[in-house]
């Protein structure tokens, strides 16, 4: 979300102010701050690149799969996708370029909506299983019930019995 901001902000210095793009043959006039920004989404981008391989690695390669097991591993295969093409462009090109990858961070707004989707589908595992730990807790229950309804019964009986053993 940071990294979209810090693009969202360079993208609109550059469209707005008329010293920003470079000159043809010329320098390119960047303010100070906004090479600070830019070197930060960098390192954030950069962080997200380290995080592929470590989730390839505890997670296996299944986890990318689209095809297999795991769900929404498209969203996962997507997200890498775009990170690689994100980084490898904002190395690439330098100066008015480096926009183009700037439009491909603002792609992972996406990573919003794949965390959301991530928590829904696990607040619903969670409902389920605290349903199915309900509804076995309600059977166990039913069933303590039935067996102290009959515990009552039979000490009734036995309570009867010694009524009846101990009147002369």
């Amino acid at each position: 979300m940071v990294d979209a901001v810090f693009v969202i902000i360079d993208l609109g210095y550059s469209a707005i102010h008329p010293d920003c793009p470079a000159e043809p043959g010329g320098p390119v006039k960047r303010p100070e701050w906004l090479e600070i920004l830019s070197h930060c989404s960098l390192a954030i981008t950069s962080l997200f690149l380290i995080e592929i391989p470590l989730t390839l690695w505890s997670l296996g390669f299944q986890f990318l799969n689209p095809w297999g097991p795991v769900p929404h591993a498209w969203l996962h295969l997507f997200d890498a996708v775009v990170i690689v093409t994100t980084f490898s462009l904002e190395v690439a090109l330098r100066g008015q370029g480096s926009e183009l990858a700037g439009l491909l961070i603002i792609l992972r707004l996406w990573r919003i909506v794949k965390l959301v989707a991530g928590i829904t589908v696990g607040a619903g595992e969670l409902d389920e299983e605290q349903a199915e730990e309900l509804h076995k807790t309600k059977q166990e229950l039913e069933e303590t019930e039935a067996k102290l309804a009959t515990s009552l019964q039979q000490i009734s009986q036995l309570q009867r019995r010694v009524a009846q053993l101990t009147e002369p």
